[in-house]
């Protein structure tokens, strides 16, 4: 007797050949989810949030949610760039609840009651006046003082001091004049005022005190202080305080508070909470051109052109880089995310894991470099769930990858056909998608299964023989997705009807005329076309309830010898009239298939 019974159903060994696989894992596996060793499909994503009023094709998205955690509503950051990173304000308790970003241009700002309003951003950083001040101080040769001046924004943001004027006088007032009344880029900083500060004798000379606050448009400013007040006050910080450099290309917030980010090989710094100053002395080199740069614990790793870099500092003026031995690059900017167990990026021998512990190539059990070129690692964009990895590297086409499951750490997904982007939820944990303008939760609880294709290995016998009989155990319950047909599909129906003519006669469509594409702004699914005695709306009530069903193809020497869709458990007769040595199984559906088992006869089958 020979049978075959298969269940704990694989996942995809790309580099073992289809005969050498175990007898659980595929050759196909697509939108299959099989963490549970059943064979079904991950869930039909599900709308959070409408973007279609953004006039270009969204690929990042970052939420703002309010004090409660709940959804603004519309207060969503959105970008037509996949290299765009946000970061939320590292000041505790931000009374202005400040958001930053960089990768599309120069860094820029904003709070999150702006973004709420659809009020544009600001530019990063306070620039250093560039005229300095001129002092007229009384007669006498008693004092030598220098003097600076400071812009500052509303939020308390001060830049770099202008260059020092120096001079000597006498006790009494000394007049400031020629103070800059203008920044560049007005329009887009929010500069309110100045602070002026000088030095003070008997003090070190490098320091100097604060003397004046006064309004930006005030040039202007009589100092009749004398050094025993003036040494009272607080002495100037912002010295180093520079903007972020123009060319930044992203950045990343580590745990104390600091940005750190990158321009080619250049390593940037902020000072700590103080995310809009950015000191040319903190800056560090790598040897290679940097990809990018993702936080894990108090590490960041900085994906490079060439060897990767570990770095760690409780501040930037502690910060030290490791380079490692490994000569992995970083292929894909958007292909790096971080996990507790370290950083996952896409590398030219595969996915990289990179951590204290070194850097390890995750995937290569299961792929060689030649099949992980096949994804075209340089183009994907990737999430993370829990330490699982889920990539697009196009439109219509990804991969799930999860280290810790051995037999079924990889599948495919070709099941989606418009995807620009991918995030992980800062604030939920959930995976999100962004298709068409919109943002969807990934494999969320209660939407209908996508429909998922398995193929298994090809079974080699020593010996022709003939699979007369098989049976496929799997969930014949019909699957009520009421909940979701109605406020997916009936939604639409009542926008459509709201729109206008259906193009009906006695509410039936004619020559299959579809339902005038546009009518239903945002809508991206295909629309129906029915005939004459049809409803061009969808059908709900058809809808509320699907059949499950289950396509089985059997394969024996590599032609078809069976293909028919199978709706109950009852026992399957098989063609005969032939035998072969190699024999291959593929099944399609949208139900869950617990396991296939095929014999020779129907009473060997019994027995499998």
């Amino acid at each position: 007797m020979t049978a075959i019974k298969i269940e704990n159903f694989g996942g995809l060994i790309p580099r073992a050949s289809a005969r050498l696989l175990p007898p659980t894992a595929a050759t196909a596996a697509r939108n299959a989810k099989l963490l549970s060793g059943e064979l079904k499909g991950f869930r039909k994503p599900e709308q959070v949030a409408d973007l279609t009023d953004r006039p270009f094709t969204v690929r990042r998205v970052f939420r703002v949610p309010d004090s409660d955690g709940d959804y603004y509503g519309d207060a969503y950051l959105a970008f037509d760039s996949l290299n765009v990173d946000v970061v939320r304000s590292p000041i505790v308790n931000d009374a202005y609840d400040r958001y930053y970003w960089a990768g599309d241009g120069p860094p820029k700002y904003n709070t999150a009651g702006r973004i709420l309003a659809g009020l544009p951003p600001y530019l990063l950083g306070v620039p250093r006046p560039s005229q300095a001040m001129a002092v007229l101080p009384p007669a006498g040769t008693d004092f030598t003082r220098a003097y600076v001046y400071t812009f500052v924004s509303e939020f308390g943001e001060e830049g770099q001091p202008s260059d020092p004027t120096l001079a000597t006088g006498a006790s009494g007032t000394w007049q400031l004049t020629g103070m800059q009344t203008t920044v560049p880029n007005s329009s887009e900083r929010r500069i309110t005022h100045k602070n002026i500060y000088r030095t003070v004798v008997g003090q070190e000379a490098t320091l100097y005190f604060f003397v004046a606050k006064i309004p930006l448009a005030q040039s202007t400013y009589n100092d009749s202080s004398t050094d025993d007040v003036i040494a009272l006050n607080n002495v100037l910080e912002s010295q180093s305080y520079a903007e972020p450099p123009v060319d930044l290309e992203g950045f990343t917030l580590m745990p104390n508070g600091y940005l750190i980010g990158w321009a080619g090989r250049r390593l940037c710094f902020s000072e700590p909470y103080r995310p809009h100053a950015w000191p040319p002395e903190y800056e560090l080199a790598t040897d290679f051109e940097i990809r990018g740069l993702v936080v894990y614990g108090a590490t960041v790793v900085i994906g490079t052109a060439s060897r990767p870099y570990l770095g760690q500092g409780v501040s930037p003026a502690a910060f030290t880089m490791t380079k490692m031995d490994a000569v992995e690059p970083c292929l894909s900017r958007r292909g790096m995310v971080a996990t507790v167990a370290g950083a996952y990026y896409p590398s030219i021998n595969g996915l990289v894991l990179a951590n204290t512990e070194g850097v390890r190539v995750i995937t290569q059990d299961i792929l060689t470099k030649e099949e992980w070129a096949r994804y075209n690692p340089e183009n994907l964009f990737a999430a993370q769930l829990g330490l699982q990895y889920i990539a697009f590297n196009s439109s219509n086409f990804g991969l799930v990858f999860n280290p810790t499951e051995p037999s079924t750490k990889l599948v495919e997904l070709d099941q989606f056909a418009n995807v620009s982007g991918i995030e992980t939820d800062y604030y939920t944990g959930n995976v999100q998608i962004i298709d068409q303008n919109r943002l969807w939760d990934w494999d969320p609880e209660g939407t209908e299964r996508l429909f998922w294709r398995w193929k298994s290995k090809e079974f080699h016998f020593p010996r022709p023989l003939n699979f007369g009989a098989a049976r496929l155990s799997f969930d014949t319950a019909e699957n009520d997705v009421e909940a979701f047909v109605l406020s997916y599909y009936q939604a639409y129906n009542n926008e459509r009807f709201n729109a206008g003519p259906l193009g009906t006669i006695g509410g039936h469509a004619i020559n299959h005329e579809s339902q005038d594409p546009g009518q239903v702004p945002g809508w991206t699914e295909p629309e129906i076309a029915m005939p004459i005695g049809g409803d061009s709306l969808y059908p709900i009530e058809f809808m509320k309830f699907q059949r499950p069903a289950v396509r089985l193809i059997v394969r024996a020497d590599g032609r078809v010898r069976y293909d028919k869709v199978i709706y109950d458990q009852e026992m399957i007769r098989l063609p005969t009239g032939f035998k072969a040595t190699v024999w291959q199984f593929e099944l399609i559906g949208n139900t869950t298939v617990y396991s296939l088992q095929v014999a020779e006869t129907g009473k060997e089958l019994a027995t499998v």
